[in-house]
């Protein structure tokens, strides 16, 4: 089984569309599922991902198989382009200034960078931190390292937008930047599940 988290159903629909995912009326969140697949839409912010992630470990035990986190991330202009695809190798909280390491022993040809989760969008290009920003990272490291350790996630962000006003995102933009980077998450997911096996 290959668990995958995403905040927002935006994100979700190309890989809800591409795997043939079915909604799963069992749980008190959106859970897509089919033979291969687990994913969970946990909403946007800490309180969300926590409350989610909680419940449905809980109910599941996923160890020996990988948890990818899809998403999107503000990045800073001049050091990535907006639909840029991340493997994260290091998540911070810019409230705590803690830190978790995900450098996995496999690199998977992807691009690294490291990400700072913010307690509200950051749209002033005001961020002072390195690399990327988003709203659930930390909290999802967090969350997974108390109930299964880290040394199976892995955190993929895309550059939806350059941290300012211009660039306000649809629903509809984040689908088409999901949708465009599918052949290289299935890549990842191939990869992943020979690892697995």
């Amino acid at each position: 089984m290959q668990y995958i988290i995403t905040a927002l159903k935006s994100e979700a629909n190309p890989i809800i569309d591409y795997y043939g995912l079915k909604l799963s009326g069992l749980s008190n969140f959106p859970l897509y599922k089919n033979d291969n697949f687990t994913l969970l839409i946990t909403g946007v912010g800490r309180k969300n991902v926590s409350n989610v992630l909680n419940l449905f470990f809980q109910k599941n035990k996923v160890t020996k198989n990988y948890i990818i986190n899809i998403g999107i991330s503000g990045g800073k202009k001049g050091d990535c382009s907006i639909g840029q695809l991340f493997l994260i190798n290091k998540v911070s909280d810019e409230k705590s200034k803690l830190s978790f390491n995900l450098g996995s022993q496999y690199s998977f040809s992807l691009k690294n960078n490291e990400i700072t989760t913010v307690s509200k969008p950051v749209v002033d290009n005001n961020f002072k931190g390195e690399g990327l920003v988003d709203m659930e990272a930390y909290e999802i490291c967090k969350t997974v390292n108390d109930l299964e350790g880290l040394n199976r996630l892995l955190i993929l962000k895309i550059v939806s937008d350059h941290m300012d006003m211009k660039h306000h995102i649809s629903a509809n933009q984040v689908e088409s930047l999901i949708k465009q980077k599918i052949p290289v998450i299935d890549k990842l997911i191939r990869d992943i599940r020979k690892l697995q096996n």
